[in-house]
């Protein structure tokens, strides 16, 4: 799991991703992108927080372009399995509340299993983490 800075640091050093498109998709001008790369050090000090997020932006988005490509759009197929999954534990705790075992706080329990579903398919790089963390032990069972 890569933090915001890493992420910046390694699409900066990846020399298949050009400036214009950097600049195109980050908004961050020609000039300061190829300062940032030709400096050996400390080069992520020259970027605002909100540059190196939409660096981090970029990243996340061609690691999900590099997997959907390359093995049949595994990561939409995941994110659609995750929201499912989501989908039939609210379900559940909504069951819950409406049967004789009814915990109190079964649909607050639903409404948090909604606002993780919320923040983590809304979030590029928890997906992203998600989707390893599955692929990981997909490979470590079989």
């Amino acid at each position: 799991m890569l933090s915001t800075i890493e992420k910046a640091s390694e699409l900066l050093k990846d020399d298949s991703v050009t400036v214009l498109e950097i600049e195109k998709f980050t908004k961050i001008s020609q000039k300061k992108i190829n300062e940032v790369r030709r400096m050996p050090e400390n080069a992520m000090d020259l970027l605002t927080y909100s540059e190196a997020v939409a660096l981090e932006d970029m990243y996340n988005n061609l690691q999900i372009d590099y997997i959907n490509e390359s093995n049949d759009n595994d990561f939409y197929k995941f994110v659609i399995r995750m929201g499912d999954w989501f989908s039939e534990a609210i379900e559940n705790q909504e069951d819950y509340y409406d049967s004789e075992d009814a915990m109190p706080d079964d649909l607050k329990i639903a409404s948090a299993i909604q606002e993780l579903n919320n923040i983590s398919i809304s979030n590029k790089s928890i997906m992203l983490d998600l989707y390893f963390s599955y692929m990981r032990n997909e490979q470590e069972s079989a």
